[in-house]
């Protein structure tokens, strides 16, 4: 896309984005789970996912330094791997993306229904979408500073319904009176690491709005970072508070948030949980669909998809490439409650996909720093991946494993074209 800066996110605006992007509608779900896996020690989980991300983002912060573009991942693959492992980390990203982020929309849409209970879900995930698409049209100078607005209130907003529940709580709202069914224990830890792992997901979609950023070398590694230790302080303590005032009752676990709301804020909490939600949804899928419409982008530029997508508008904006995005999301979701396709198959399919592609990432990275201590950042972060990989359902391991051969077939197709010219 175009060099120039008019129009581009400044660091706050980039940050901001890559928190939407993070931190996810799960967030309300996820500390209640952890808390029913491990007790008291619930928050653990959330710590050991947190330090095992740290050589993966070190790694991220390194080809966003080095080679930003458009095509995120798919660069780095390139410039690390050659376009053979290019082509398949690029079918892997649309695929992936094609699938997750209408699921993403269908759960939100569930808590826009607390607000909008005339909507449907697939209208409501419809809406949502298209606020996205509006979002993308106006320009990411309106977009990102709407971003920046909604991260500032949806941190201040958990963290200030945690705090407040900590502080102003009434004391029959304590565990005083009710056993914690699930006791406080390091296996639990264990079982309750790949629950969380999901709420760690999403720099790797940062990565493919390089091109829209000011200054990017400075902006997106430092975008990276800062959102890690915000996003980190915020899932700890939350998932620390949980799961010290849990009780037994399965509501904390279904609902934990809205439990915390209530426990100082009486009936009007559950209400103002879910506008946060609301407000939640609407900002993930906006930064998500804007990573999204990019990656299409650059498959066109890159000659994957039609090269028509990888033009821009007089604003330097990729609207085909959102335009169409659009139309293939929305037509997933359709597809999707026509065909009666749950969202859990929707996320199984392609939820599992991003690790291979932090995988890619590593074996990059390690080529790149061969014979050099570096290399062992790579080391770690491969063996983190690869046991997070140990936990994949075998229809994910399918379906990402046919997006990888035809990306084998579109590299070696391209590479037999060459040679015959």
């Amino acid at each position: 896309m175009s060099n120039e800066s008019s129009g581009k996110m400044g660091i706050v605006a980039a940050t901001a984005m890559s928190i939407t992007i993070v931190v996810g509608a799960g967030l309300l779900v996820l500390p209640g789970l952890s808390f029913s896996l491990a007790g008291r020690l619930g928050y653990v989980p959330w710590l050991a996912v947190a330090v095992l991300m740290i050589p993966l983002l070190a790694i991220f912060s390194y080809f966003a330094r080095e080679m930003p573009s458009a095509g995120g991942v798919v660069g780095y693959a390139r410039a690390s791997l050659g376009p053979g492992a290019a082509s398949m980390a690029e079918v892997i990203v649309l695929g992936t993306f094609s699938l997750g982020i209408p699921a993403i929309a269908l759960i939100g849409a569930v808590y826009l229904q607390q607000i909008l209970p005339g909507l449907s879900v697939p209208g409501a995930a419809l809406g949502t979408l298209t606020v996205a698409y509006l979002a993308g049209v106006v320009g990411l100078r309106i977009s990102g500073a709407l971003q920046t607005a909604m991260a500032a209130l949806i941190v201040v907003g958990l963290l200030g319904i945690a705090l407040g529940y900590l502080f102003f709580a009434a004391p029959g709202s304590f565990a005083t009176d009710e056993p914690v069914v699930v006791p406080a224990s390091w296996q639990g830890v264990a079982l309750a690491i790949p629950v969380v792992l999901f709420a760690f997901t999403g720099w790797e979609m940062t990565a493919f709005l390089a091109e829209d950023m000011k200054d990017v070398k400075r902006t997106l590694p430092v975008s990276i970072w800062a959102s890690f230790v915000l996003v980190t302080f915020m899932y700890v303590l939350i998932a620390w508070i949980v799961a010290s005032h849990a009780t037994g009752d399965e509501r904390w676990t279904r609902a934990p948030f809205v439990q915390l709301a209530r426990g100082w804020l009486g009936s009007a909490g559950a209400q103002i949980v879910a506008l946060i939600a609301s407000l939640l949804v609407i900002a993930n899928v906006i930064a998500a669909f804007l990573a999204a419409s990019r990656a299409v982008f650059s498959a066109g530029r890159d000659g994957l998809l039609p090269r028509r997508l990888a033009s821009l508008n007089r604003r330097q904006q990729p609207l085909i490439a959102m335009t169409c995005t659009y139309l293939l999301f929305a037509s997933v979701i359709t597809f999707s409650q026509l065909a009666q396709v749950g969202v859990d198959t929707l996320l199984q399919l392609a939820g599992q996909n991003f690790f291979v592609l932090y995988l890619c990432a590593a074996v990059g990275y390690a080529k790149l720093h061969r014979g050099h201590p570096q290399r062992w950042i790579a080391y770690a972060a491969a063996v983190s991946v690869l046991a997070m990989m140990s936990l994949f359902s075998m229809p994910g391991l399918l379906y990402c494993g046919t997006l990888a051969a035809v990306g084998g077939w579109v590299a070696w197709t391209r590479e037999r074209r060459t040679r015959l010219a």
